[in-house]
């Protein structure tokens, strides 16, 4: 019964401190939410205005010469090339539009207007006015909030986790050893507590970076008086939204500020708080309810004595004389060299302390949810991984790609690309997952083996290193659907063993080909070795499997997909062939073009051959080829130098 007793104690301080953390990690998305918000529509605005004064420069011959048609083609054409437009026109200097093109609005997306002046030797020959839909920002803005607030419950549900399966251990343990154990748990207890105000902390040092750069780009477009109304009045919003109590003291003892936790754990109105004096009011006492003097006070302590100081459990004082315990922490403002005041961030553990007896309770419930949360914790991490990848890979792709006619095109490519990797490294984890729980039903029933434990340790090892291999594949894979603009700064250039390396890509493959029943085989020398860039490399070996999964085979088909790799002279002649269905001469035509799929239905977006066009060409210095029929496969030659010339290599043979 006492047992019993203490492990409903236990749990309740594990969903105590799972709703406090919970509370902190959505506070953290929510500021990053916002501050994301105002970026991403000012670089729309800011965008719209560049284009209309690109096109202000370009009419103004047109004007003079009054090429009205021209224009009104030019007016035409952009609009419908960018799907964000919603109006756009030329109107004339009584104010009537000359041209104009119009798409019906769609959904409820906030639209903003941009105008732009065309002007020659100060004469106005025509106004430019640009209407804009900010609808893919929202659409983008909605999946972050959704995303930063799952991270949020699954990070907090695994510390929920970890805490309960600590105290659990406690539970378990005999009787005569109870206060030996509870002097452990309050141990553990205390470096749990260590260990999140660490994360805390940590976390804070990265919202408080993200918050400089942002306000970096806010400082470029907005005046100075703007940039710090707005950073009061967030961080006002900050204070207040607060779960703990915070209060601000002056040197002589006096409160300056309060936030609204501080004033309803106290009990006190703002008004009798801001001006008086710390020891006006039984604010900080002993145990038994005695005030500190002003002498020995551990809050005065902070300013007196000029460095931080960390209370423990300590006991506060309400209006009403109630006394609560509380953990509290006294900082001194210093400016320069001088201490000015403290700040004393104070929190309530009343809930806790009594929670501290009460933990051994519900574990019949608790392990039901543990295991319903856990079944989707891997995959749901991977899939935030994955898509706040592509978050900034889209951010930075936008910048580079002005040409490109759509973006739901580019964020499909880039889904498509990454897509290989990310499945097998979400597959590897669900195994992995899998064999925990078998592995963990057996040591529970206490029917593990030592040859159980070694299996479970060696697939451990093997799914790990996958997972992580997969990973780096999908940074890698990144990195290299920026080849669509094709960069040569050379990047990633080093020297490694061809077959070893190709093994290596293949391996990472597996999972996503052994349920195919495709035949892959290598034929390479075992001692050729390229200074190049391996990321290139397992890029185009990558695209070439995941591009005849797609298009060459049918759901029930297998085949046999080949790589024939050899030296000539000073090159390397690199083959790949399938024996699928193949293509016609027009489609071979086309193989390399963007946005070409012989297969979209299935996911295909036309830029994986693309991709590989410009790494061979403009990254490897080679050339490639096609060659396909319908019936007999399709085949690609590749040949490219086996030392790139020029540049700096990076490290030893690996």
């Amino acid at each position: 019964m006492q047992s019993g007793r203490q492990q409903r104690r236990y749990n309740k301080a594990v969903m105590a401190f799972m709703a406090v953390l919970f509370f902190f990690m959505a506070l953290g998305d929510t500021i990053i939410a916002r501050h994301q918000r105002n970026f991403l529509f000012s670089r729309a605005e800011n965008q719209a205005r560049r284009d209309l004064q690109l096109m202000s420069a370009n009419f103004v011959e047109p004007s003079l010469q009054y090429d009205y048609d021209w224009i009104n083609g030019f007016v035409l054409r952009w609009g419908e090339e960018h799907p964000e437009v919603v109006r756009l026109a030329a109107v004339g200097p009584d104010g009537r539009d000359l041209f104009a093109f119009r798409r019906p609005r769609q959904g409820e997306a906030r639209d903003f207007l941009v105008e732009e002046k065309v002007l020659f030797q100060g004469k106005q020959l025509l106004t430019l006015q640009m209407v804009a839909s900010s609808g893919e920002v929202d659409a983008l803005l909605r999946k972050l909030h959704w995303q930063l607030g799952l991270a949020s419950f699954f990070l907090t549900a695994i510390a929920g986790i970890a805490l309960w399966f600590t105290l659990r251990r406690i539970a378990l343990a005999p009787l005569e050893r109870e206060i030996g154990l509870r002097l452990e748990t309050e141990q553990k207890l205390a470096s749990a507590h260590h260990r999140l105000e660490e994360r805390v902390r940590e976390r804070t040092v990265d919202l408080e970076d993200a918050n400089l750069l942002l306000q970096k780009e806010v400082a470029e477009r907005h005046a100075a008086e703007e940039q710090f109304a707005r950073l009061h009045r967030e961080y006002e919003l900050i204070l207040n939204s607060a779960g703990e109590g915070i209060y601000g003291v002056d040197t002589g003892g006096c409160i300056t500020f309060v936030n609204l936790a501080g004033l309803q754990i106290l009990g006190y109105d703002e008004e009798e708080l801001i001006g008086s004096h710390l020891h006006d009011f039984p604010h900080h006492v002993r145990w038994d309810g005695e005030p500190y003097g002003r002498e020995d006070c551990p809050v005065c302590a902070a300013y007196a004595e000029g460095r931080e100081k960390r209370g423990g459990e300590s006991y506060f004082a309400r209006k009403d004389g109630a006394v609560f315990p509380v953990e509290f922490v006294g900082t001194p403002l210093v400016e320069g060299d001088t201490v000015v005041g403290t700040v004393v961030v104070f929190e309530d553990i009343t809930v806790r302390k009594q929670a501290e007896h009460d933990l051994l309770a519900l574990t019949e419930t608790l392990e039901r949810r543990v295991m319903e949360r856990t079944a989707r914790l891997d995959a749901a991490n991977l899939e935030l991984r994955e898509t706040l990848g592509q978050l900034e890979q889209t951010q930075a792709q936008l910048v580079q790609s002005g040409k490109m006619a759509a973006l739901g095109d580019l964020v499909a490519g880039v889904a498509h690309e990454i897509n290989t990797p990310v499945g097998v490294g979400v597959t590897a984890a669900s195994h992995l997952e899998n064999e925990t729980r078998e592995i963990a039903t057996l040591y529970e029933e206490g029917r593990m083996k030592r040859g159980d434990l070694d299996r479970y340790l060696a697939l451990s090892q093997d799914a790990a290193k996958l997972i992580l291999s997969n990973l780096n594949r999908a940074a890698e894979l990144i990195r290299s659907f920026k080849q669509v603009a094709v960069d040569q700064s050379g990047e990633g250039r080093r020297t490694f063993r061809v077959k070893e390396y190709l093994a290596e890509v293949c391996l990472s493959l597996r999972p996503v080909l052994k349920n195919t029943g495709h035949r892959l085989e290598i034929s390479c020398p075992e001692d050729l070795v390229l200074n190049s860039y391996p990321g290139a490399f397992s890029q185009i070996v990558t695209n070439f499997i995941t591009n005849s999964l797609i298009h060459a085979y049918n759901e029930d088909e297998a085949g046999a997909l080949l790589f024939d790799i050899g030296l000539q002279g000073g090159n390397v002649l690199f083959r790949y062939a399938d024996d699928g269905k193949g293509m016609t001469a027009d489609q071979v035509s086309h193989a390399f073009d963007p946005f070409f799929t012989t297969n979209r239905e299935k996911g295909g977006s036309g830029l994986g051959l693309h991709i590989v066009y410009n790494l061979v060409t403009q990254k490897l210095l080679g050339t490639i080829t096609c060659e396909s029929k319908p019936g007999k496969g399709t085949s690609f030659v590749l040949l490219f130098p086996a030392v790139i010339p020029g540049g700096v290599s990076h490290g030893g043979i690996t």
